[in-house]
Order: C-alpha cells, then sequence, then structure tokens
C-alpha cells in the first residue's frame, strides 16, 4: 500500500466524524434551547413550564419572579394570605400600572384575630389594590394567580411565611397557555363576583 492510500485511511474516521458532529450538533442546540427558560423580556411566546419548592427557598423566588414579570393583569387566590415579600412583590406590580386585584378566603384571613392577614391587607388596600373576600364555601382553598391572561402559578404554595420557610410546599408556573389562562381566569372571575368588597381594617 502507497503512502498516499494510507494517508487517505487515517483521514477517512475523521472525516465522519465532523461529518456526525455537524449533524447533530444543531439538533443537540435545538434540544437544550427547547427546555430552556425565556430570559426576561424575551419575545418567545412558546409555552414553558417551571417548578420550585419549599422550604428551599424556590418557591417564594418563583412566586415573586413571576408577579415582577406581570405587565398588564394579576389575579390573584389565596386560602392564607400573610406573606410581607407577596403585598410588596403586588404593591410594586400596582404602581407600575399593572391591574391587580387579590380575592382571599374570608374565615383565615379576616375571622377573629388575624393579625399577620390584616397588616398584609391594609398594605394592599392603602396601596390602592383591589381586594375581595369570599365565603360561600366551607373553605376557599384556591391559590393561584393568573397573569396578563397568558400565564398561571399554581401549587399547594399559601401566600404565607410558614409556606416559603417552613412548610414543605411545591409551585407551578406554566407561561404562555392562553387555554389554561383561560380556565383559571374563568372559575377566578366567578367567584370575585361572588365575593365582597373588603376595606381597611384598623
Amino acid at each position: 500500500m502507497t503512502a498516499c492510500c494510507k494517508l487517505r485511511l487515517r483521514c477517512i474516521p475523521w472525516f465522519f466524524i465532523a461529518l456526525l458532529l455537524a449533524a447533530t450538533g444543531p439538533a443537540q442546540a435545538d434540544d437544550r434551547a427547547r427546555f430552556q427558560e425565556p430570559r426576561p423580556g424575551s419575545q418567545d411566546l412558546r409555552a414553558t413550564v417551571s417548578a420550585g419548592f419549599s422550604p428551599d427557598g424556590s418557591a417564594e423566588r418563583l412566586v415573586l419572579s413571576t408577579i415582577a414579570g406581570a405587565r398588564h393583569s394579576i389575579q390573584l387566590a389565596a386560602y392564607s394570605f400573610t406573606a410581607s415579600a407577596v403585598a410588596k412583590a403586588l404593591i410594586a406590580a400596582h404602581k407600575r400600572g399593572v391591574n391587580v386585584r387579590v380575592l382571599l378566603d374570608w374565615k383565615t384571613n379576616f375571622e377573629d384575630d388575624r393579625r399577620y392577614a390584616r397588616h398584609a391587607v391594609n398594605a394592599l388596600l392603602l396601596a390602592g389594590v383591589a381586594v375581595r373576600s369570599i365565603d360561600v364555601y366551607p373553605i376557599f382553598h384556591d391559590k393561584f394567580m393568573v397573569i396578563d391572561g397568558r400565564s398561571v402559578q399554581t401549587g399547594s404554595y399559601n401566600y404565607s411565611v410558614s409556606a416559603a420557610r417552613y412548610n414543605a410546599e411545591n409551585v407551578l408556573v406554566v407561561r404562555n397557555d392562553p387555554a389554561v389562562a383561560e380556565a383559571y381566569a374563568h372559575h377566578w372571575e366567578t367567584n370575585w363576583q361572588l365575593g365582597r368588597v373588603v376595606k381597611p381594617s384598623p
């Protein structure tokens, strides 16, 4: 075998490896892109799902970042509402022009001495956020937000310090899925109409 033939044979494996990398590289990049979170301000409208958990802190971070990303509207339903961090995030959204409405279980947040809930709710009311309470069910156990009519945050997570720091909880955010958002928004609006306007308490 001549030196030229030997050289050609040695080059063949590298040639096929180069072809394989060229073929698989874009596909792998595509797969990575499919599962990456959209960056803040991104115009990518593909549906994505994110999860967070307590007590490791990722649930609270996901809730707060979801509120921070709202541009037009937030419809929040809560069984327990005592977290000042969530109240502050909602107030900040309201101040930047987001239509924020909050619907809360009456018994858990307003009956008897509920000072932590009262403090958080009063902060919302004094900032101009619309709040209603609902008492037509034994328990109004919903815990979710509809964001901009396109995204939903849901899970076991109450908007409370206990849920953020001590309990085992989960949060799921479905972004850019109008069908899911519409179903949750319909449920929320139905109950909003059954709620009573809340005014600041002493």
